[in-house]
């Protein structure tokens, strides 16, 4: 149980951080210096890594489904 909660926190704080990386990306002039292809690879990234992190998120949420299911059945 504590290991869930464990893998919970950590991709709660990854989504955090990806979301939080593009927002500043977007609203500051963080990576001005680098051709508008670069910045675009790098948001294309941190959302490659925000949308694993929400799959790992549902998979942990299916999976806690489906042991509450089987316990029911015994």
């Amino acid at each position: 149980m504590k290991n869930k909660k464990t893998l919970l926190i950590i991709l709660l704080v990854v989504l955090l951080f990806s979301v939080g990386t593009i927002v500043l990306i977007d609203n500051t002039e963080l990576l001005a210096n680098l051709e508008a292809n670069a910045v675009s690879l790098i948001k294309q990234y941190l959302k490659v890594i925000g949308f694993l992190s929400i799959m790992g998120l549902v998979y942990l949420r299916m999976k806690k489904g489906n042991e509450t299911t089987s316990e029911e059945v015994e």
